[in-house]
């Protein structure tokens, strides 16, 4: 089920389908890696913003916005252990 980046919890692995977004913020976005299908996982998902890996490997860290989040459409492949989600 694909769902907006912001809505997935830390620690979740997925897939980027696509980039709902203006010209300008989408192609903001695919610059930093947001493209479709590429691995992305949640670091920090909390307050007014999200701390991303995107890439595979260590990939890139990067620090979007809630706003810029929600226009990343994801699937996700894997949700976090429960010692992951009580952090």
């Amino acid at each position: 089920m694909a769902i907006p980046l912001s809505a997935t919890p830390p620690g979740a692995v997925a897939v980027v389908v696509d980039v709902d977004a203006g010209p300008g913020l989408r192609s903001r976005l695919m610059n930093m890696g947001f493209v479709a299908g590429a691995r992305v996982r949640v670091l920090e998902n909390g307050g007014g913003h999200l701390l991303v890996s995107v890439g595979e490997g260590p990939g890139r860290t990067v620090v979007l916005s809630r706003g810029a989040a929600n226009k990343i459409i994801v699937e996700v492949e894997a949700q976090p252990g429960p010692e992951k989600a009580l952090r």
